[in-house]
């Protein structure tokens, strides 16, 4: 595999991922499946899972930003609107009893190891990354459950910090979440860090590259497959990766 050429910036000294797509990903329809079996659910149609969860994740983020922290639900209950509406688009008429085991358990399994798989090469590059004399962090539009989610998948430990859009009131691609981003890691360093010392590795363009750019930031997106796109067209070459490994190559080349 052909080495992209580093990105005329200075030595970053701090780097941050995004987690969900980038260094973990979920089986939704695998896992929705095997709760919704265990409670005796049967599903009018599978295939839809995805697209409903879809529908339902945009329609809560519009009406409840931030998993409700400013509307007043709580985050369990932003998650059990969603599991609420998903189920009901499989069956209009099951029960509140049923329905309430089902967010119940599964708004639990997603804080564990259990519905999450980490990409490959994830441990490679944090590992490498942490033998770099830098600060690596995360910016995740995430509830509190993140902390345990990357204890129990075991990537805590790479970690110089964690900063969710929960617990800082606003999420990505909003300024303020990279600037108190650079603000921790100033304090980590010891140190002044700049924005142009600052790099952010994501795979959602508007929410993660474009966020970051417009902080200040560099950015690299994660796009996992090769096929082409009009929205992607007009950044860098070198600014996009397909995978953690090719990344980890190109890491190589900066930090000689």
């Amino acid at each position: 595999m052909q080495v992209k050429n580093a990105i005329n910036i200075l030595r970053p000294r701090l780097i941050t991922f995004d987690v969900t797509g980038t260094l973990l990903k979920v089986k939704l329809n695998e896992h929705y499946l095997e709760v919704s079996s265990r409670y005796g659910l049967k599903m009018a149609d599978p295939q839809l899972l995805a697209p409903s969860f879809k529908y339902h994740f945009g329609n809560m983020c519009n009406e409840h930003p931030v998993f409700g922290k400013h509307t007043g639900i709580s985050w369990e209950n932003w998650w059990r609107n969603i599991v609420y509406n998903v189920f009901k688009d499989q069956d209009p008429k099951i029960s509140e009893e049923i329905l309430n085991k089902i967010a119940t358990t599964l708004i639990h399994d997603y804080s564990t190891d259990k519905c999450w798989f980490k990409f490959p090469e994830a441990v490679d590059i944090l590992q490498y990354l942490n033998g770099q004399r830098i600060i690596v962090g995360v910016i995740s539009n995430f509830d509190e459950r993140l902390h345990p989610i990357l204890i129990n998948t075991k990537l805590r430990q790479y970690f110089d910090f964690v900063l969710t859009s929960y617990n800082h009131g606003r999420e990505k691609p909003d300024i303020s979440i990279f600037n108190k981003a650079l603000d921790i890691a100033t304090i980590k360093h010891g140190s002044e860090i700049n924005k142009n010392q600052a790099l952010h590795i994501g795979d959602n363009l508007r929410l993660d590259y474009n966020g970051a750019k417009n902080a200040g930031w560099n950015a690299i997106i994660i796009k996992q497959d090769y096929k082409s796109n009009d929205k992607y067209k007009n950044i860098p070459n070198n600014e996009i990766f397909h995978n953690l490994g090719e990344l980890k190559k190109y890491f190589e080349n900066i930090f000689i």
